[in-house]
Formats: structure tokens, sequence, C-alpha cells
């Protein structure tokens, strides 16, 4: 970005050679009076002695297509806190794909649905069928962070409502924005805990190709990823076209020292690999209009295998052989209109499938399975942006929008016994939604009318109606003020509400019922329940289920200290007051008949026939494990843990960051960078109940996440180092409480490039990365089962020390 006026009269010297953006500037720049300054994905360039860059983009706004995360409107900035993460800057950390994103994000909860967690998956109650990334921001769940591509959305991911980033190249990524504030006023559902919008390479010229090969170093995950990237640029239009293929080799227990005692067949990673594809592209069509495309394929497959025992999981475990495809495609139309207003149509239709094989065995007997889910989306929606009229500090611009979504959710489970096949499930659920949108941002201060300690004032709002068919109509607003005292410091607060739909998996989760022996429940209720009496436990979805509702906040200051140029400083405070939450209302299911506070979910000594029209109005036949032919009559009491309303989570904290970026020397440049993020976050599970700890405590969010860096650029090499920090953890599954020791690792990254101008080491890159160089170790848990995996894999890995090596060619 930059004025016309500015670069008057300069001619740019000849550059020849490969370059990034920085050290290109760094070239160009020298002996002509100009600075560029680096402000996430946008470079302001400015005489050295001029304003700020918040003046030079005020004084642009007609000029830029700038649109960051966190607001509609072009050219202004989001009240919200806002992380950038640069391909760029991934690559120099050692990251390789979008997987290894996910893990250097403070505010990121690893747990849940991640590759790392043990299991299927399913360690601390989460699931992860299919292998997939999901980000999950203040551990609230996937279902509670927004996920984009390029600013729109995606299918869902198997039955929970995330989105995988996995399948999307790192090799295709520009940059990647990360909103850590309710955004349900601008993006609609699911917007709770924040939006990461993956912001798609729209050019390239030429063509790139990629080979890695790493490993860990005690053994298992052999990585090979291969990937090419390509394209073209013209006078009114270019394209990108990346794909990459993965192959990863499992980590088996007897390959980490805290897991020999397993049986030798057990997986802690799974084996897989996967095919990914993505289009970027625009084409000028006429005076004003310009058709773009964003287009992606990935197909992964994966094997894992489980045992329940110590024995060989043929007699007591379970192999799955999961399977994803999907694609989306998104045409969009761009127009310029009149009064420097633009508009935009576009189009997504998106679908991912995953088929799960499953072989089980108990004492050797083979239950052969299969589910399918397949989640489908068309979304269509129209957008305007624009300036209203002139106020004293700028112009008054204001968005709006609407659209229609459609979304589906095909399941069908089917099991073999005794050589018969069992469909358990088969259905197809549906939901359409209608929405509209406005943001307006009002500049009272600007450059035209500033005044001591008042040099910029920008008023948001925004405001989102959305209406589920079936279900019910919400209307979101959103306010943010960003307010600078001085050029140097910036004030930002932002309050709003969120929302999110009920996923169609929980509203149409078949109903089921099971007969268990009632002295399996402790303490037992007064009177105790007679001898031999059983309980019958409700559990499944619940077509009654409301929308969750949030209302979130957050404070924020940044400085920029033009004394020390280079260095900017972040901090927030955030608080999430999350209601509504959808979940079981009972949290211990053994105590439930003796404990007051679950009353409104039990009934006691219930009559036969009130027992025979429940079980008669279930879907399916109830599941006995007493080992006695059902009797409605013997039945002591009916336990109702199907999905309801009733949780609220409260998450509060602050995040801390900071940077320093400066030139050593004419040739040394050094990029300095840490962030840091500490949560308190509590789960109520129904009201008159106390809440519990949710953060620093085994399975899930610690307390502390800190990471720091450094980046040091010379010509054609580059070193980095961080050092990353997950915090202790509680482990209060036993009676007496233990500690679970904090996960500290170091990462070393180096690469250079060829400087030959000929010939067949032209345009090459090499780079060398030891993630883990000091080979950590998860921390031991209690475990009452010899079976079960003895570490918490939703915040430590068994990974180990990993190192990888990859040649970059360039044509």
């Amino acid at each position: 970005m930059f004025t016309p006026s500015d670069v008057a009269g300069f001619t740019a010297p000849e550059l020849r050679g490969e370059f990034t953006l920085r050290q290109a500037l760094d070239r160009l720049l020298p002996g002509t009076g100009l600075a560029a300054e680096y402000r996430g994905g946008t470079v302001l360039v400015r005489g050295r002695s001029q304003s700020s860059p918040q003046e030079v983009t005020e004084g642009m706004e007609s000029e830029t297509e700038i649109l960051v995360t966190g607001t509609r409107i072009r050219g202004r900035d989001t009240p919200s806190p806002r992380i950038v993460a640069t391909r760029q800057s991934l690559e120099n950390a050692g990251v390789n794909d979008m997987a290894g994103f996910s893990r250097v994000i403070a505010q990121n909860y690893t747990g849940g649905q991640n590759p790392g967690v043990a299991g299927a998956g399913d360690q601390g109650g989460q699931s992860n069928i299919n292998n997939s990334t999901t980000l999950n921001l203040r551990g609230l769940g996937p279902d509670a962070t927004l996920t984009l591509i390029n600013g729109h959305r995606l299918a869902y991911d198997a039955l929970l409502q995330g989105i995988d980033i996995s399948a999307i190249p790192l090799a295709a990524i520009d940059r990647v924005e990360v909103i850590t504030d309710g955004a349900s006023a601008l993006y609609g559902s699911d917007a709770v805990a924040g939006v990461a919008n993956l912001v798609l390479r729209r050019d390239f010229s030429g063509v790139q190709a990629t080979a890695r090969l790493g490993a860990s170093t005690d053994g298992g995950n052999v990585q090979q990823q291969y990937t090419i990237v390509g394209g073209s640029r013209w006078s009114s239009g270019g394209f990108m076209l990346a794909a990459d293929y993965n192959r990863i080799t499992p980590i088996l227990a007897p390959q980490r020292e805290y897991t020999r005692r397993l049986n030798d067949a057990q997986m802690l990673t799974a084996r897989q690999h996967q095919i990914s594809a993505v289009l970027a592209g625009h084409q000028r069509i006429g005076e004003g209009v310009t058709f773009e495309l964003d287009a992606q394929f990935a197909s992964r497959d994966m094997r894992k295998t489980t045992a329940f025992t110590l024995a060989d999981p043929i007699v007591n475990g379970s192999t799955t052989h999961p399977s994803v495809r999907s694609y989306a495609i998104t045409p969009l139309l761009r127009l310029d209109l009149p009064s420097d207003w633009t508009a935009t149509l576009e189009t997504t239709r998106s679908v991912s499938e995953t088929i799960i094989r499953t072989r089980s065995f108990r004492n050797g007997v083979e239950t052969p399975a299969r589910a399918s889910y397949e989640n489908r989306l068309w979304n269509i929606e129209v957008n305007g942006e624009g300036p209203l009229f002139a106020a004293p500090g700028g112009e008054v611009r204001l968005a709006v929008g609407a659209g229609y979504r459609a979304f589906e959710l095909g399941i069908n489970v089917t099991r073999t016994i005794g050589g018969v096949r069992q469909v358990r499930r088969d259905a197809t659920e549906e939901r359409e939604s209608q929405f509209a949108y406005g943001e307006v941002s009002i500049p009272f201060v600007g450059p035209g009318n500033r005044a001591p300690f008042l040099h910029a004032l920008q008023l948001s709002a925004a405001v989102r109606y959305e209406r589920y068919q079936g279900i019910e109509e919400v209307a979101t607003p959103k306010l943010g003020l960003i307010y600078e005292p001085h050029r140097d410091v910036t004030f930002k607060l932002s309050w709003g509400r969120a929302f999110k739909i009920p996923t169609l998996d929980q509203v149409n989760e078949i109903q089921a019922g099971g007969i268990i022996p009632g002295n399996f429940f402790v303490p037992l209720p007064l009177p105790p329940l007679p001898s031999g009496a059983t309980v019958l436990v409700l559990t499944g979805g619940n077509p009654q289920l409301r929308a969750e509702r949030a209302r979130t906040w957050t404070a924020t200051v940044e400085v920029r200290p033009r004394i020390l140029e280079g260095l900017q400083l972040e901090a927030s405070y955030f608080d999430i007051d999350y209601r509504d939450r959808i979940g079981i209302p009972i949290s211990d299911t053994l105590s439930v008949l003796a404990n007051p506070a679950f009353a409104d979910f039990v009934l006691l000594r219930p009559s036969a026939q009130q027992v025979i029209e429940i079980v008669e109005a279930l879907p399916q036949p109830i599941t006995n494990v007493t080992g006695q032919p059902f009797d409605p009559a013997r039945v002591g009491a009916i336990v109702d843990a199907r999905l309801r309303n009733t949780a609220r989570e409260r998450a509060r904290g602050v995040d801390l960051a900071m940077s320093y970026e400066t030139n050593l020397t004419a040739q040394d440049r050094l990029l300095i960078t840490t962030s840091a993020s500490y949560l308190d976050a509590t789960r109520q599970i129904r009201m008159g109940l106390p809440a519990v700890p949710r953060s620093g405590v085994i399975f899930s969010p610690p307390e502390w996440r800190f990471r720091a860096g450094a980046n040091w650029e010379r010509d054609n090499v580059q070193l980095s180092a961080f050092l990353n920090y997950v915090g202790s953890v509680r482990d209060n599954r036993l009676a007496t409480s233990g500690g679970v020791g904090s996960f500290t690792t170091l990462d070393l990254t180096a690469s250079a490039r060829t400087t030959a101008t000929s010939g067949p080491f032209r345009n090459m890159e090499f780079r060398l990365s030891a993630l883990n160089l000091l080979n950590e170790q998860p921390d031991i848990i209690r475990t009452t089962d010899p079976a079960a995996i003895p570490y918490d894999s939703t915040n430590q890995s068994a990974i180990g020390r990993f190192v990888s090596f990859s040649v970059t060619k360039r044509w």
C-alpha cells in the first residue's frame, strides 16, 4: 500500500534472483527516502518523515482493497485481537502443514479433533474418528471456532461441527488470520471463541516443487511429503494451483519407553497418506467486473490399531480404516460500483464424506462395522461495501450482506453380528438458514481533526440476523471501539453476543436405552433400591435443543514506540460467558441416584407401565447388560441422560504478544517474537451445581501456554529457534489429586538458498528442521487400566525429536 505522490519520480533498480518480499524491498528502497512497515499481511510504503501507518491507511481508503478478518469494511482495522501468520513465517519456524500450525497458536487447544490424541482420538471424552485437524480456540470445542477459507465456509468434518484444516496444503496459503474474539455478528453461528481465515495465494508465476523427508529419532512417524505449486500472472488476472502428497507411518507402543508395557500392535499415532489440491484464480472480465474462483480437493486414508487389553488386538481390540474425501468450489463475481462501492456475489458447494470400516474383537469374536458420514453445504451470499458520507475523522463506511445456506448430514451405520448385517442408523438430516447483516464504521477523529491525547477514535457496530428453519431466529450485535491517545499507543474494546446452533447430530442422534444392574450405582438412594433391581439409562439426541449463546468482550492495548522502531507490544483481556451449552446434564452417572442435584433427571421406583411406555417409544431395542431377561417390574429407577441445554462455561484470561524486528547490519535482519496465553475456565453442568475447573486439569486446556523465538536472515541464509511451553495440569480423576508436569520443547530450523544464476542449482533452497530438539518426553499419568495410554495426549506429544530435510526448486 502506498500513495502515488510518495513514489513519484523514483525509479527502481534492476532486481535479479529469488527473494522474499521483505528482501526485495530491502534492496529497492535504500536511497529513496522511503520506508516499508509490515503490519500483519499488509506492507505500507511511506516517506520516513511522514505519518504513521494508521495515517497512511486512513488517507488511502478509496484506493485500497485490503480487508482484514474481523471486519467486512475495507481499509479499517478490527477492534478484536488479531493474529497473523504468513506462510513464510511458518516455514521458517519448521511448520510443514496446517496441522503443525494448530500447535503453534498459544490460544489453541490441541486436544480432541487432532491427530496426536491417543486411542481412537477420544482420550478425555472427545472424538476424532478420521484423524482430522481442527482449530479449538480457548478449548471451547472445534464447533465454537469458525474456520473460513478465503472468507467463505466449508462443509463440516464427519460428525462434529469443525473444519479439517489439514486438507489445505501449506504451500497454497498466503497467510492465516485468527480473531480471538466472538464474531457471530459478522460471520454467524460457531464464531463464539473466534474466527480463523485461511487466505489463499491468489497468484503465482512459474513452478515450484518441494520434497521433504522426516522421522522421529525414537522411531516411527516417518514422513514423506511432495508438493508442487504452479501458476501464472497476466495483465487482467492470474491463478495458483498447489498439489500435495503426504505419507506418514504410525508410532507403535514399543517405540516409546513409557508405553512398552502395552501390546506391540498398539498405535500411538495413525498410519496415513493424503493427497490434496487447491486452485485459486481471478480474471477481469470487463470494466469493473472480476471473476474469482477457489476450489479444493482432498483424499485421506488412515489405519489405526487399538488394543483393549494387553493381549493381541485380534483378541480384544479394534482396527479402524477411516477414509475421507472432500471437495469445495466457490465462484465469486466482484463488481466495482460508482462512489467507491463494491459488491460481491458468491456461492459455495462443499462436500466432506468420511467412511470408517472397523473390525472389533471381543474375546476373539470379530464384529465388522461400517459407518458413513457425509456433510454437504450450499451457501449463496451477496455483499456490498462502501462510503456513506464524510465525518470529521474520515468517511463513514457501511457493509451489508444477505444470503441463504443449506447443509445436510447423511449417516449410515451398520454392523455384522453372527453373519447378519444390521443397520444401526440410516438417515439424512437437513437444515436451512437465511441471514442478513450490517456493519458500520465511524471515524470520529482522524487526520483532519486530531487533538492532544486524541490521535484517532473509531467506533464500529454490527448486527446479524439468522433464521434457522425449524429451530429459532437469532439476532446478535457487536460493538467495537478503537482509541489512539498517541500515534504509538492504541486501545481497543470489543463487546458482542455470539451463538452456535445445535449440530445436526445432536438434534437427530438416535435415542437409546440401556438396562444396568442397580448395584453399579453408589451410593444408593434412601430408601435403597430393592435387591436385584435394575436401572434404565436413556441416552441420545434431543429435537428440542436450542441455540447455545455467549456474551464476549475483550480489551486490548497495542504499543508501537517510534523511539524503538520495529517493536510491537500487545496485551488483551478476554471474557467469554457461554450459556445453554449442550451436553449431558449428569456429571457423574454412578452417583446420580443419591445426588439431589440430579433429582430432575431421575425417576425413582417407576411403575412397570411407565417403563414399558418409555421403552416402546425408543426407535431401537434397548441394550441389556445385566445378564438376565428384561423385566419392567424390576426397574427401580430411570435416568434421563439425553442431551440438553444445561451447562454454562466461563473462559477468562490474558493474551500477551511481543515482536521486535531490526536490521543488525545492512545484511542481517533479526525478528524476535513471543506470545503467551493464560486461561481461567470453569464449567457448571447445571444450575444449582458449583462450577468446576475446565482449565488446568487433565485432558483439558492448561492454564498457561507460551511460545518465544527468534529468526535471523542474511542474504540467502536463515536460522530460527523457538521455545514452546505447555503448562502443567492436575489429575483429578481419582480420590487423591496428582500432577502432570509441564511440556517444554525447543525447535531449530535452518535454510539456505543457492546463489547460482544458471545451471541445475539455480533457484534452489535447502531446509533442515529439528523439532523438540531435546527430545522432551510426556509425563506419565496414573491409570487403573493396564492397557490405557499412560500420558495426556491432548496436551503432550509422543512424537519426540523430529528431524526433517527438504529441497525446493523453482523454475
